[in-house]
């Protein structure tokens, strides 16, 4: 048995947690950054509540609003020198995964000892504390100590972690089911397929304790459960609170699972489809989702066959939910293409950490599968 677990985040849940939970804010300092998008903050609420409980504890506060999906490592650079002009005391970041992962890059960025792709080397010593607020269900990027950013040159992901120590992960993360209700349709289903790629992906990695698989069992039950309710409702608005929160908390489920874990190989293969096909994150790394959990059954059976007797429905069954809730378009992709995308991402520790060993070749093979000529 393996009890190892780290997870330094507060999390605060629940109805009106932030306005309730304020008092967080003050303990930080008295200045504070908030880093958000354009509109997501704005639209669930969860701006003006923040505002108010930051004005509430007497807390002085600038918006920068500059974060975009896939956010660039210049924005978030831009976020950080905003933060330093200012003061800042601590950043809030308040969205979904684009402006929580770019609040992690932005606190050591604020301090001015680390410019541009040196976020990727050694980091310094100190870092702005930092809080978030999600109002997605679905990267779990509250509970994570990882930022997945675009490098400006490349137009590549590339993901960043304080390995040695905390400082990646949020001093406290708030958790409101009712900021996720103003999401349509189609994001609420992306963003709940990227969490239930989180929960499968580390319930069958390597790395996997016995307390990340009690994290991701739930998160597949929470999350299974919700998407067929949701599946039933393809209309915006017509989704109840009760689904919302079972969503959102079988996210944050997942986000701890790969806080110990990390992902397997649907993430890496993923990537390219966002960076060069625009597809919505949560659905490029479910592409293959169906491919990973054939891959679990081979290679990993008897923790297949635990895990879905206990949820008491068969791998099967997600399968095709998975199959009938994936609707991006797929793209044409030549043979060379497609050896290229197996190459770029063969280096990375998700393949090693995959059931059964993923490798270049076994990537290839898939894409060749997954991908019309």
């Amino acid at each position: 048995m393996d009890f190892n677990f780290f997870l330094p985040t507060r999390v605060i849940s629940g109805a009106g947690c932030v306005r309730k939970g304020g008092a967080v804010f003050s303990a930080l300092g008295r200045r504070c950054l908030i880093i958000t998008g354009r509109h997501s903050a704005k639209l669930s609420g969860a701006l003006d509540d923040c505002t108010a409980a930051l004005t509430e504890q007497g807390v002085t506060y600038e918006v920068f609003d500059g974060i975009s999906p896939n956010p660039l490592l210049s924005s978030c650079e831009e976020a950080g020198r905003r933060a330093q002009a200012f003061g800042a005391d601590f950043l809030i970041g308040i969205g979904g995964g684009s402006p929580l992962d770019a609040t992690k890059a932005a606190a050591f960025f604020a301090t001015g000892l680390v410019h541009g792709t040196e976020l990727y080397g050694k980091l310094p010593d100190c870092a702005l504390p930092f809080v978030l607020i999600g109002t997605t269900a679905g990267t779990g990027s509250e509970v994570t100590p990882y930022s997945v950013l675009t490098v400006d040159e490349t137009g590549r992901k590339k993901s960043f972690c304080d390995h040695t120590g905390h400082r990646t992960f949020a001093v406290c993360a708030f958790a409101d089911p009712h900021y996720t209700e103003a999401l349509p349709y189609g994001i609420t289903i992306s963003t709940a397929l990227d969490a239930l790629c989180h929960a499968i992906e580390g319930y069958f990695s390597s790395k996997a304790t016995d307390l990340s698989d009690l994290f991701a069992a739930r998160a597949v039950s929470l999350l299974v459960d919700a998407l067929r309710a949701v599946h039933k409702r393809p209309n915006d608005g017509d989704i109840p609170y009760a689904v919302r929160e079972r969503l959102l908390y079988g996210s944050l489920y997942a986000g701890v699972t790969i806080s110990t874990t990390g992902t397997g190989f649907c993430h890496p293969l993923g990537y390219f489809l966002s960076e060069e096909h625009q597809i919505p994150h949560g659905q490029a790394c479910a592409v293959y989702l169906r491919a990973f959990l054939r891959e679990a059954k081979a290679h990993c059976f008897e923790k297949y066959a635990h895990l879905f007797a206990s949820l008491g429905y068969g791998g099967s069954s997600v399968s095709a939910l998975i199959g009938e809730l994936l609707d991006a378009p797929l793209p044409h992709l030549t043979d060379e293409q497609l050896r290229e995308v197996a190459h770029r991402c063969a280096p990375t520790a998700n393949f090693a950490t995959s059931p059964g060993v993923f490798t270049e070749e076994k990537a290839y093979t898939l894409l060749k599968e997954v991908f019309p000529a």
